[in-house]
Order: structure tokens, then C-alpha cells, then sequence
């Protein structure tokens, strides 16, 4: 109890100090247990499964025979893990022995859902088949899997039944899709976490008409996801040495010049196989470490400050018998108390701004923090304990007793030089990474996309052709519309595809086509830089990358794309189909007006005002058509939201570090004038200068700062390298931008010395003398 008693008063007595030490603890815990629980979440994707080490995923890579060059939709790595809707059942029946069940998934949900007309918000759903359940091992609350052999049929998770149905039960109830087609709830299945690919609200069935909705056997359209559940986890080496002799039988692996290689991957690695979720996984582990690790030492610093202040206190309780071990345990309590205080400010933060840290994180907090990763948050805390406590309390305790007979002037410079160097590589890093965020988002919200994006509005639905005419006509006539145009598909994301075939008969690129009425490039804000524009039936629009492919030098006009009916009547400026993530595809516009399915309409000013109009008058004018549009304007930040909430996070971080840094160095440098005042008074005294007084605090924190804040913005030079592969459109990154960031973190560290000791610089030093 005494010890207690102690401990309490000593508290009581830096209270300062100890402020200064629970906020900076404070924002080290809420990021770095916020960033490492990310970091743990992302690790353990798909193994909320049960016996999830036995589920795999097929996947593909295509080799150009000649070039050796591999081509896929992930990265670096060129795999694509969609495939032919009958790759899951056929794998299942020629491989028994190593294939328990299998099951086509098809992730490709954007329509609009309504239940009683009301529009369900955000409803996240897949198509699968029967054995969707069995293969996942979902457990299924309500109803038999088996009735998802019917089309039309649907299973809800509870979530989903519990938000739109409340206590009844939603099995017999109907949805409706796009207004057109129905759907009908036959079973409620449990809640799946949000770590797996696969997140949905509802299942509906994939079985229509003898086969699969979008599903066209071997002859094509590879857009569904194969996922095996092995009977043994180690069976996955037999099938990979006999998938290529199965899958064979039924589809050639060669053609064009490029040769097929399929493969299965355990599904619980496919997460982690992306180049970009370990560049951000690393990325996020530096962030975490840099403000955990720049907290812990701004604490010690400053607990190591008050060595000479607490000396002789040190020393009376050792001549009143206390050990250096009761020492330590005394300063371990202080901690310990202090770190409660910090754990409870961090709890009240992350509650306070759940729904700011959920948009960040893109994961809600109930997933984040669950029972198996709540040891991720105790960890921490565990450790910031010993190190904040350990390391002060060790040089406490080593105190001898002679301290209560003088005055204790080892300002231990070593340890504090090394705290602040800590200090400063970290606030260095952040800073520099925030620098590479800020100028790649800015650089992504500006480039010009080949079309004009502000006041362009994008709904899609399919309809008749003669409702298509009629709808049009009556958007042209509105106040708030400049055109109206229609294709078959949206201005965002890949359009239909095939080979693009050179001169030489190879396939040199993946082709990227759209059918549109006429006036699509004039309403969509389209340079048609040769040539004219879209004028009759099958008149073709080729982009600057298709030509540049073909190498047709004598120009594109009256000349054809492979197997494509039609004639080229002109070349467009290149257009961002599918965002700067990745390269420029090659494009064509097929002059059609029979198309159909993405109604995009101009607008004119103000835009919001007028989205809104116009959506009122489609919902009064045509109640049974789902027709709602979007500005493409927030279709295009939706694209870029994970680079926006990236580079907030890194906002935060870097607010949060440089706060904590600036606390730690004004209490180093008050307590750097404290212990040296004397000094500084008998040079004053000989005549020196308050500028020189203050050249001489400076001079100390320079030899610690230059080092440490170019090791710091070196690091956050390749890390933010690292980040940009990710994107085929990029910053240059300038070294004199990171020069920049270097003097501006150099001036700050200075301005916050000359600021704290301009005081002590312009004192009258008998003060001083006097109190001494």
C-alpha cells in the first residue's frame, strides 16, 4: 500500500509531464493497435471457414510461346482466378479420390434489388450453385440447399433477413431484380466474417435454362470462380501434376501463340499471393511500428528527462531501505498506471470515431477486434508496458544512494540522443509517405480521361428496344439534360473483349469493345483527333493505342479490326475505361443503335441539383424501371476510394507522429535548460549572446536530426516506390520533393528549440545563479 501510496504521488506531482505521456501513448496505441489489427485481419482471410487449409481455388496463367511473356488480371504475379463455368463440376467428377465437392461461383452482382419497390441499398450478393454451401461448409440456418437447383432462388444470410425483414421470417418472400425479374427466398444461412473474397448479403442461384446464368461451357466467357473442398489438404500437389491432362480433354490449352497453364492455389493464400496486399500489408506494418515505436520513446524520453529532478528523491528512498528492486517496481506501477489511463483514452477515441475508422479500414470494428484476434490489441499493450517501463525504470533504479548528497547531473545524453532519433526517422517517414499519397491521389482526380467527366450521369438497365427509344426521347426533352446517348456498356470497368490480332496473325493485346448509338462520343465529351465520328450502322472508333499497336503508320481510316464487322471512320483520343491501375487497353466503338443497357445522360449545370431532378422525373415518369442514375464523377472516386483511404491514413499518422515528436522534443529541450541553466548562466555571464545560447541547443539537436531525418525520408522514398507499382499511371518521384520534406521537418525541429529556449536564452542568469 505504501508503495501505491508512492507511486500516486509522484504522479500527482509531475503532472505535466505525465499529460504530455498519456496523450502520446495514447495516439501510439489507437493507430498502432488499429494498424496491426489490419495487419492481422488481412492474414487470417478465408480461414473463417471450417477446415479451411482444404479449400483451393483453380486459376490460369497464359505464356506467349514466343516471348515467354505471361498474361493475367493480377499484377505482377499473371494469374486470372476466373475460369470457364464447367471447370468446378468437371474437376469434381474426374477427380474424386482428391476432390470432395466443388462449386462455380459467379461474382459479377450490380444490379438494383427491390423488396415492395423499395430499392435495398448496397445489396452484396454472388451467384452459386448446389454445392455453393457444402464446398464453404456455410452452415444453412433455414431450408435445403438442393433447392438452389432452381432458378430464381435465393438464400439470405441473417444479417441481411434480420435488417430488411425484421423478426419475420423471410423464406417464401420475393425480390425483385432491376424491376424485370424475380427472385425468390428459400433459406437463411449464417453470417460469413468479412476476411474471405466472397462477401454477400444473399445467394442466388446460378442454375438456369440446363446450364449456368452467363456461363457458355468451354466455348468462353471465363468469369466464374472454381473453388475445390480436397478431401486431404495435401491432395492439392495431385491435382495441380493432373489438371492440366483433364481440363485438356475438353478445351484446347494452345492457340494463338499462347499456351494455358492451370493450377489450384489453397484458397487461404490467394489474399496474400497479391503483390499489392503485401506492398500495403508492409507499408501498414511500417506506419503501425513508426508511431507505436515513436510513442514509447517519446514516453522514455521524457521519463528520462526527469532523472535529475527525481534523483535525490531515489536516494531518500533507498536510505530508508528500498532496494533497487523496489525502485523498479515503483516506477513499473507508474507506468503501469499511466498506461491504463492511455488504453482508456485510445478505447474512448476508437468508439468516438468508429465510423471515420471504419471507412478507413473498410472493415467494420466488430470484425476487426473478434476473440481470435483480440490477442493483436493485448500484445500491444503488453509491449508498450515493458518497454515504456523496463527501460526508464531500469536506469531508476541503478540511482545510488550518494544522489540524496548532491546533485544528480547525468543527463544520460546517449539514451535521449537515441530516443530522438527514433523520433525523428519516424515523423521523416510518415511525412514523406504522406507526400507520395497526396501527390498520386491528386495526380489520379485529375488526369484527363479521354472523356469529360463532370455533369456525365450513368444508369443501366435492360430493356426493349422500343422502351430504349421512348426513354431516350424523353430524357433529351428535360430542362436538366444536354444529351442522351446509350451503349451496351457502363464508361467504367472492361467492356466485352477478345484477342487483338497483329499483322502477323498473333494475338498482341486483349481488345476492349462497345456498341453505342451514334452520338455516344459527342454526349461522352470524345476527341475524335482523325477521321470522322460515328454516322451509320457498324461505322467503327478505334483509340490512339490500337493504332499504335497495329503500327499503322499510313493511318486507321477505311481499315478494319480483325473479325470485326465494320469500318474504321476514325481514331478517338484514348480513353480510361478501366482507371489508371491499369496500362491502356485498345478500344473499339461499334456504331449501333440498337444498343442497349447503359443509358449515360449530360447534364447541365448545377450537377447535384440536377441528378436529383432527373431521378425524380425517371421514378414518377416510369415506376416499373429500375433507372437510377449516378454522377460517373463519384463512380470515378469510388474507383480510387482505397487510395483515398490510404493516404487519410497516412494523414492521420502523420498528424498523430508529428504531434507526439513535437511533445517529446519540447520536453527534452525544457529539460536540456533545466539541467544545464548553470552552464547557461556562466556563459552568459562571460558574455555570450542569447543567440548564442540558442545556437548551442541547436547545435545538440542537429547532430541527432540531420542522420536520423535522411534515414527517414530515404525509407519513405522506396516504400512509397513500392506503393505506386500498383498503379500503371504515376507520379515521378522527384528527390527533391523528399529534400523538401527533410528541410521542413529540419525547420520545425528548429523553430520548436529556438521557440522552448528563447526563454532560458534571454534570462537574467543571476536568476539562475541565485537558485542554484
Amino acid at each position: 500500500m505504501r508503495q501505491i501510496y508512492y507511486t500516486i504521488r509522484t504522479l500527482l506531482c509531475e503532472r505535466g509531464s505525465n499529460i504530455i505521456r498519456i496523450i502520446s501513448l495514447s495516439l501510439g496505441l489507437t493507430i498502432g493497435i488499429l494498424l496491426f489489427s489490419q495487419i492481422a485481419f488481412e492474414l487470417s482471410y478465408e480461414k473463417c471457414y471450417p477446415e479451411a487449409e482444404r479449400l483451393a481455388l483453380v486459376r490460369c496463367q497464359m505464356t506467349n510461346l514466343s516471348t515467354g511473356e505471361t498474361a493475367g488480371d493480377d499484377g505482377e504475379i499473371g494469374y486470372d482466378y476466373t475460369v470457364f463455368d464447367v471447370v468446378a463440376p468437371t474437376l469434381a467428377e474426374e477427380m474424386p479420390k482428391e476432390i470432395e465437392v466443388a462449386s462455380s461461383v459467379l461474382s459479377m452482382g450490380s444490379a438494383n434489388i427491390y423488396y415492395e419497390d423499395k430499392l435495398l441499398p448496397d445489396a452484396d450478393y454472388i451467384f452459386a450453385d448446389t454445392c455453393f454451401f457444402q464446398t464453404f461448409g456455410i452452415p444453412v440456418l433455414e431450408g435445403n440447399p438442393k433447392d438452389m437447383i432452381m432458378p430464381g432462388s435465393v438464400f439470405v444470410s441473417e444479417h441481411f433477413a434480420r435488417e430488411t425483414f425484421g423478426d419475420e421470417s423471410p423464406v417464401g418472400k420475393v425480390l425483385s431484380v432491376e424491376k424485370q425479374n424475380t427472385l425468390t427466398i428459400r433459406g437463411i444461412y449464417k453470417d460469413v466474417p468479412e476476411n474471405t473474397m466472397l462477401t454477400h448479403d444473399f445467394v442466388i442461384s446460378v442454375h438456369q435454362n440446363g446450364g449456368y446464368h452467363a456461363g457458355a461451357g468451354w466455348r468462353g466467357n471465363d468469369v466464374f470462380y472454381a473453388f475445390l473442398r480436397l478431401r486431404h489438404a495435401s491432395d492439392i500437389d495431385k491435382v495441380n501434376a493432373d489438371i492440366q491432362r483433364v481440363i485438356g480433354k475438353y478445351t484446347d490449352l494452345e492457340y494463338d501463340g499462347w499456351k494455358i497453364e492451370f493450377s489450384v492455389l489453397p484458397l487461404v493464400k490467394r489474399h496474400l499471393a497479391s503483390p499489392d496486399v503485401q506492398k500495403r500489408l508492409v507499408i501498414y506494418g511500417f506506419l503501425g511500428f513508426a508511431i507505436f515505436f515513436v510513442a514509447i520513446m517519446n514516453y522514455m524520453l521524457i521519463s528520462i528527462a526527469t532523472l535529475s529532478r527525481r534523483a535525490k528523491g531515489v536516494g531518500v528512498h533507498k536510505c530508508n531501505g528500498a532496494s533497487s528492486t523496489h525502485i523498479f517496481r515503483m516506477f513499473m506501477a507508474e507506468t503501469g498506471i499511466l498506461v491504463i489511463l492511455s488504453v482508456l483514452l485510445s478505447f474512448l477515441l476508437i468508439i468516438n470515431a468508429r465510423g471515420l475508422i471504419e471507412d478507413l479500414l473498410s472493415v467494420r470494428l466488430s470484425s476487426l477486434f473478434t476473440w481470435e484476434t483480440l490477442w493483436v490489441p493485448l500484445l500491444t499493450i503488453l509491449v508498450l508496458f515493458i518497454l515504456a517501463g523496463g527501460i526508464p525504470g531500469r536506469l531508476f533504479s541503478r540511482i545510488p544512494v550518494t544522489q540524496v548528497f548532491r546533485r544528480y547531473t547525468d543527463g544520460k545524453k546517449g539514451w535521449k540522443r537515441s530516443l530522438l532519433f527514433v523520433q525523428f526517422t519516424g515523423v521523416s517517414f510518415v511525412l514523406g509517405l504522406l507526400l507520395v499519397t497526396l501527390l498520386q491521389y491528386s495526380h489520379l482526380m485529375s488526369r484527363d480521361m479521354g472523356i469529360v467527366v463532370p455533369g456525365l450521369a450513368q444508369a443501366q438497365t435492360w430493356l426493349p428496344k422500343e422502351s430504349v427509344e421512348h426513354i431516350k426521347d424523353d430524357l433529351n426533352r428535360q430542362p436538366m439534360v444536354e444529351g442522351v446517348t446509350v451503349a451496351v456498356n457502363g464508361v467504367l470497368g472492361e467492356y466485352w473483349t477478345r484477342g487483338l490480332m497483329g499483322n502477323d496473325g498473333k494475338r498482341i493485346a486483349t481488345l476492349n469493345y462497345n456498341s453505342c448509338h451514334y452520338n455516344y462520343p459527342e454526349v461522352m465529351g470524345i476527341k475524335i483527333i482523325e477521321g470522322t465520328t460515328l454516322k451509320k450502322q457498324n461505322d467503327l472508333l478505334v483509340n490512339e493505342e490500337l493504332v499504335r499497336l497495329m503500327k499503322w503508320i499510313d493511318g486507321a481510316v477505311g481499315k478494319t479490326v480483325n473479325d470485326i464487322q465494320g469500318t474504321i471512320v476514325g481514331v478517338f483520343r484514348d480513353i480510361r475505361n478501366k482507371s489508371f491501375y491499369v496500362s491502356q487497353s485498345p478500344i473499339v466503338l461499334i456504331g449501333d443503335e440498337n444498343a442497349n443497357h447503359a443509358f449515360d445522360v449530360r447534364l447541365k449545370e448545377p450537377y447535384n441539383e440536377n441528378l436529383k431532378r432527373l431521378n425524380e422525373f425517371v421514378e414518377n415518369t416510369y415506376p416499373n424501371i429500375s433507372l437510377r442514375f449516378i454522377l460517373v464523377d463519384y463512380m470515378v472516386k469510388d474507383i480510387y476510394k482505397d487510395v483515398y483511404r490510404f493516404r487519410n491514413s497516412v494523414w492521420i499518422t502523420s498528424a498523430f507522429i508529428l504531434l507526439i515528436v513535437i511533445m517529446g522534443l519540447i520536453g527534452y529541450v525544457n529539460d536540456e535548460t533545466q539541467r544545464r541553466s548553470k552552464e547557461i548562466a556562466i556563459r552568459k555571464v562571460n558574455g555570450a549572446e542569447a543567440s548564442h545560447i540558442l545556437g548551442l541547443l541547436t547545435r545538440d539537436i542537429l547532430y541527432v536530426s540531420v542522420i536520423s531525418i535522411l534515414v527517414g525520408t530515404t525509407v519513405s522514398y522506396f516504400a512509397g516506390q513500392a506503393w505506386l507499382d500498383q498503379f500503371a499511371e504515376q507520379i515521378d518521384l522527384n528527390p527533391l520533393l523528399f529534400a523538401a520534406t527533410a528541410l521542413f521537418v529540419q525547420l520545425l525541429i528548429v523553430i520548436c528549440v529556438v521557440l522552448k529556449a528563447w526563454h532560458i536564452a534571454n534570462e537574467n542568469p543571476v536568476n539562475s545563479i541565485k537558485a542554484e
